[in-house]
């Protein structure tokens, strides 16, 4: 499938901001993966289960680790990650996104994904962004559709920890084109 252009259509970001993760959190992150499956589906390079120590090793150039605070807060309630696919054709890809247990189903994933994606727009000017995702994570699947990303083709990747190839399936979408204005 072609990438095509889309519109990020998740809530405003309003109620909570973007910023760098504090490794001191690893800890709360690390405790928000609730069992195996989750970390399957979170983290499948990563042997479970994932620990503070797996949070922080997700650091490294070109990987940026963001951690999403409510406005009035500061305490992270989601954790992704911004990460450089090819800059000098602008890609960028979207990794380990996590929501903490008791802030889901309540648009806190489609925010967090919303707010990684205008990051990636307006701070790196990023041409597309994309994320894989396992077929059968269907809440995963719509929180990024809310956002605005879009079924773009599948990939197979091999998870070390499991001995195992499996078949992701890839969401993108490409840098949003403003709306003409009114001709003068």
């Amino acid at each position: 499938m072609a990438l095509k252009p889309g519109r990020t259509n998740a809530r405003p970001t309003a109620p909570y901001r973007l910023e760098p993760f504090d490794p001191s959190q690893a800890v709360l992150v690390a405790s928000w993966v609730c069992d195996a499956h989750e970390a399957y589906w979170l983290a499948p390079k990563t042997a479970p289960p994932v620990t503070a120590d797996d949070v922080r090793a997700w650091s490294r150039p070109g990987h940026e680790q963001l951690q999403l605070v409510p406005a009035r807060g500061r305490i992270p309630i989601a954790y992704g990650e911004l990460n450089v696919l090819d800059s000098r054709r602008g890609l960028y890809w979207l990794g380990h996104l996590l929501v903490a247990p008791q802030r889901r189903r309540c648009g806190v994933g489609a925010a967090l994904t919303s707010a990684l994606l205008n990051r990636a727009f307006s701070n790196y000017a990023a041409a597309a962004v994309t994320l894989v995702v396992f077929p059968d994570n269907a809440p995963a699947r719509a929180c990024y559709y809310r956002a605005g990303l879009r079924e773009d083709g599948w990939e197979v990747h091999y998870l070390p920890p499991y001995q195992r190839r499996v078949r992701l399936l890839r969401m993108s979408i490409k840098r949003p084109v403003p709306a003409p204005g009114p001709n003068f």
